[in-house]
């Protein structure tokens, strides 16, 4: 069956509104699209489009887990900024699932899932990953057979025709890109036209147990004061780390944590991220339902929460995501986030975890730590001539936003200013 057939089928209940989904079983997908001609290989791929998160989840979820992805396109996660952030922001989900043609009614599960979203402003519709504003790593769900079915070349023609199956959109605004997924090749990283991000992120891999690792990291110097910071700490009382299991102290400290972390904003200048509709709500959700995918805990000094963590674990990875100290305490000088950090580390060692994963940004603390640098791409296509006068400032910002924050003696002058005059219209957001 050629394309074109097999569009003329499909195309009226693909752009009905709120009704891009077809069947939701795996064995049904009469409104769906063979992508076919004489580029494609073997097997054929059919997609399908769906607004609906709900329909999805045992697919997703099976994908997750034997396939490849970062911890931010889990079901949960993607579910949950969906739910708080994305309706409440008027994004609808055009999530792209492929399947191998050859293996249809055999039980098989999907090839990739692409979490795509449409956002409109007043200045267009733009195509987005879901999670957008939140996730570290953006991009597809892929199977392990995925390089088998779609080689490397013929990524450029799917992703026309998975456009194509699309509601109308101006701009694709998909943003930090990892160059892998998994241990796959990342097919975006075909399109071309990247832009790096502005930021990397880092990581490091544990080399044996904790005291191992921790032992082969920091210099003699480095752990003398460290000591020193512990206990210059408990002289402010009994210190302890606590991973938290109990849905209502979990619930406590997310709050504690959102108040530290919006202190922290203010005195930098910078715009409160648990401001933005449906944040705060995102955030306290996954902490207290996501099972086990979200680890919330917290350093006590004296009785008092010094610092809290909210952290993800996937597939044997710690991510370290949102981290908050008391900054109005009299320990807050003596190192209660350094402290905290190092328990985490330990605690993710000694769970099993092999890697911690510092996420985007490049502070200069994260070199003492890390071996592993993963560089992020964006990518910004215009599909209209509206769209045309979206992508030129936008790609313009974002490569003066990475050339400040790459140049250490403008970045420190940029945030000396912002943290004096206030929050800075465009400013560059601060998360961790």
């Amino acid at each position: 069956m050629s394309l074109n057939q097999t569009k003329d089928k499909a195309t009226a209940s693909h752009f009905a509104p709120k009704a891009y989904a077809p069947a939701k079983s795996r064995q049904s997908h009469e409104n769906s699209e063979i992508i076919d001609g004489p580029w494609r290989a073997e097997p054929e791929v059919l997609l399908s489009v769906h607004d609906d998160m709900s329909s999805l989840q045992s697919v997703w979820t099976s994908l997750e887990q034997s396939g490849d992805c970062t911890a931010f396109q889990t079901f949960a996660y993607v579910s949950a900024w969906h739910t708080h952030i994305g309706k409440a922001q008027g994004i609808t989900p055009c999530v792209v699932v492929g399947w191998d043609i050859e293996d249809a009614g055999n039980g098989a599960g999907a090839l990739f899932i692409m979490p795509l979203a449409i956002m409109r402003n007043a200045f267009g519709t733009k195509l987005v990953w879901m999670g957008a504003g939140v996730s570290d790593y953006q991009g597809p769900l892929l199977s392990k057979s995925f390089g088998l079915r779609v080689r490397p070349g013929q990524f450029k023609a799917l992703w026309r025709q998975i456009r194509e199956t699309l509601p109308t959109h101006d701009v694709v605004e998909l943003s930090a890109i990892p160059e892998k997924i998994g241990e796959q090749a990342n097919p975006f990283m075909q399109l071309g036209n990247m832009t790096q991000h502005a930021s990397s992120a880092h990581m490091t891999r544990f080399k044996g147990d904790w005291d191992s690792y921790y032992n082969a990291k920091r210099s003699s110097g480095s752990k003398k004061r460290d000591r020193q910071k512990r206990r210059k700490l408990e002289e402010f009382g009994e210190t302890q780390f606590v991973n938290l299991t109990d849905k209502s102290t979990i619930a406590e400290t997310v709050e504690i944590l959102i108040a530290q972390k919006s202190a922290t904003f203010a005195r930098m200048g910078v715009s409160n991220m648990f401001d933005k509709a449906g944040m705060r709500d995102f955030y306290m959700a996954l902490a207290t339902n996501s099972d086990g995918l979200i680890q919330v805990s917290r350093l006590e000094v004296g009785g008092q929460v010094a610092a809290a963590n909210w952290g993800i674990s996937f597939n044997g990875r710690f991510h370290y995501v949102l981290t908050s100290y008391e900054e109005q305490a009299e320990f807050a000088k003596r190192g209660p986030g350094m402290i905290q950090l190092m328990e985490l580390m330990k605690n993710a060692a000694d769970t099993g975890h092999t890697e911690f994963d510092f996420t985007v940004g490049d502070e200069g603390y994260k070199a003492d730590w890390c071996e592993i640098e993963t560089l992020l791409f964006d990518y910004i296509e215009a599909a209209t001539v509206q769209g045309l006068l979206i992508r030129l400032p936008k790609t313009t910002f974002l490569k003066v936003k990475r050339f400040i924050k790459q140049t250490p003696v403008l970045w420190e002058a940029f945030t000396r200013l912002r943290a004096s005059t206030g929050n800075l219209p465009g400013g560059f957001a601060v998360r961790a």
